[in-house]
C-alpha cells in the first residue's frame, strides 16, 4: 500500500515510453501516408468484410466509423491531424488530451485494415491506453518546463490518489509486457523450428523481411549464430518476469530484449513493431540508467556545439533529476 501511494514510480520510464511511442506513431503514420486512400481511406472498400465482422476477424472498436465516410481530402487533413497530435505527445505538450485524441485517431485509422496490422498495433494501444493513467511528462516534455517556468503545483486529484492511479496503471503496464513475453515464449517453446534451433532462419528468407539481404545473409550463413539467438530468445522471453526480480539479471534481460528488438526492426523490416515493445520495456529501466544517460548526452552535445557550461536552467534540472 505505501508503494501505491507514497509516491509516483518509474516517472523517467514513463516519459521514455510516451516519447517512443509517439515515434511509432508517427512513424507508422508517416511511412504510409502515400498509400493511405487505398489501406486506411476512402479505397479501402477491400477491407469492409473484415470490418462488418463476418469472418470473425472483424475489429469490436468504434473509431473506425470516425474515417469510413470521409472523402480523401478530409481524410488527408485527419491522417494529417494525427500526426501532429502524435508529434505534441512526442514532446509532451498538454499530454493528458492530447494523449487521448492521438490514441483515438490513431485507432480509427489503424483499424480500418486491421488485416494488414501486427501484434505492434495491439501492444501500441493497450499500452498507450495505460499511459493515459500515468504522468508522462514529468521530465523531457513542454509540459514539465512550463510547470516550472510557472511554479504550478495545482492538482486535480488528491495526491495519493494521484499517485495511486499512476502506479496501478503502470503496474497493469509492466504486466501486459511480462504476459506478452511469457506467451510468446511459451509459443515458440512448443514449435518443432525454435526446438531445433532454425526458427530464425526461415522467415529471413522471405523478400518481406529482407531489408537489408546482406546483412540477412551474414546472419543466417552462421548456423552457430542462429541456433544460438533461436534459443536465447526463447529464454529471455520465458524468463522476462522472473528476471526482473533481480538486480543484476534484470540489466542483462533488458539489454538482451532490446538488442532483440533492434534486430527484429533492422533485419526483418519490423520497426515500429520493435519500437512499441522498446517503448514499453523502457518502464522497467532505473532512473539511475535514465539520469546517468542523460548526463552523458548533455556532454557530448555541449562538445559538439563547443560549449563549455550549463545553463543554470540546465543545472537545475539535472540536479532535480538526482534527487
Amino acid at each position: 500500500m505505501r508503494w501505491l501511494v507514497e509516491d509516483k514510480h518509474a516517472l523517467h520510464g514513463a516519459a521514455a515510453a510516451r516519447i517512443l511511442s509517439g515515434i511509432a506513431v508517427l512513424g507508422l503514420l508517416i511511412s504510409n501516408i502515400r498509400q493511405r486512400d487505398v489501406v486506411f481511406g476512402p479505397g479501402a472498400v477491400w477491407a469492409e468484410p473484415v470490418l462488418e465482422g463476418g469472418n470473425g476477424i472483424g475489429p469490436d472498436y468504434w473509431p473506425p466509423e470516425i474515417v469510413a465516410r470521409l472523402g480523401a481530402t478530409v481524410f488527408l487533413f485527419y491522417y494529417l491531424a494525427v500526426i501532429v497530435l502524435a508529434l505534441l505527445w512526442l514532446i509532451g505538450w498538454r499530454t493528458r488530451i492530447v494523449g487521448l485524441l492521438m490514441l483515438i485517431g490513431e485507432v480509427s485509422i489503424i483499424e480500418r485494415a486491421p488485416i494488414v496490422g501486427d501484434q505492434g498495433d495491439n501492444i501500441l494501444r493497450v499500452g498507450l491506453f495505460l499511459l493515459l493513467f500515468m504522468q508522462t511528462a514529468e521530465y523531457w516534455s513542454f509540459d514539465a518546463r512550463r510547470r516550472a517556468g510557472r511554479g504550478e503545483t495545482r492538482r486535480i486529484l488528491p495526491l495519493w490518489l494521484g499517485n495511486a492511479v499512476h502506479n496501478a496503471a503502470l503496474a497493469a503496464l509492466a504486466a501486459q509486457v511480462i504476459v506478452i513475453y511469457f506467451w510468446a515464449g511459451m509459443a515458440k517453446a512448443r514449435g518443432g523450428l525454435w526446438q531445433n534451433g532454425t526458427a530464425l532462419y526461415y522467415p529471413m528468407q522471405l523478400q518481406e523481411f529482407r531489408p537489408f539481404p546482406l546483412l540477412s545473409d551474414l546472419f543466417t550463413h552462421v548456423g552457430l549464430l542462429v541456433a544460438v539467438s533461436t534459443y536465447v530468445v526463447i529464454v529471455v522471453q520465458l524468463g522476462f518476469g522472473f528476471a526482473l526480480l533481480h538486480p543484476m539479471a534484470r540489466r542483462i534481460v533488458i539489454a538482451v530484449a532490446i538488442l532483440l528488438h533492434l534486430a527484429i526492426a533492422v533485419l526483418m523490416a519490423l520497426p515500429w513493431f520493435s519500437l512499441s515493445m522498446l517503448a514499453f520495456d523502457a518502464i522497467f529501466v532505473s532512473a539511475g540508467t535514465y539520469v546517468a544517460f542523460e548526463g552523458w548526452l548533455r556532454v557530448r552535445t555541449r562538445a559538439l556545439l563547443g560549449r563549455d557550461d550549463l545553463s543554470d536552467a540546465t543545472a537545475g534540472e539535472h540536479e532535480h533529476d538526482h534527487r
